[in-house]
């Protein structure tokens, strides 16, 4: 019986395992929001990594009930790759939006985001490289990171920001 129950798990792991890989997973905007990679309306005024046409790499890592950030402050104009791996076990997806306790619902978050990385990019495992420059608009903006889907975001999933001009 052992046997048998040690099987049915070794066949189901390698079932998950081949079903949680895929093509290399590219990155989706919020259709109402600006191009991630646009530039902004003036260079910034402060010396940084924009000047030099390097964008800064940010690691952020989504584990189930929690967001890790390498950086959480930012600033308008400089561009950053943000390099998201998903260290959980269930899939989750990525954004960069108002908190659900400012505009009142998870779907008025999604709405509202700055930058959406969809659920079937992020599956256990996944890792998405996205470029993204702050607009002005969003400097003293209320932000953070999050995973959108309702338990997820309920359980902790969230990661406040801050944007500078």
């Amino acid at each position: 019986m052992k046997r048998i129950a040690l099987f049915v798990f070794m066949v189901s792991m390698m079932v998950l395992a081949t079903a949680c890989g895929g093509s290399t997973p590219t990155a989706t905007q919020a259709p109402t929001q600006p191009a991630a990679t646009e530039a902004p309306a003036q260079p910034p005024a402060i010396e940084s990594p924009a000047s030099s046409g390097a964008a800064t790499t940010v690691e952020v890592t989504l584990i189930d009930n929690k967001i890790e950030s390498s950086l959480t402050s930012f600033q308008v104009g400089v561009p950053y790759t943000f390099v998201i791996t998903n260290a959980g076990r269930h899939g989750h997806n990525f954004n960069i939006s108002t908190p659900v306790s400012v505009v009142g619902s998870l779907q008025d978050a999604l709405k509202t985001a700055l930058l959406a990385v969809d659920q079937d990019q992020l599956g256990a495992g996944a890792s998405v490289t996205v470029e993204y420059t702050f607009p002005a608009s969003a400097a003293g903006a209320n932000l953070e990171f999050s995973c959108l889907i309702r338990r997820h975001y309920d359980d902790g999933m969230w990661l406040p920001i801050t944007i500078t001009s």
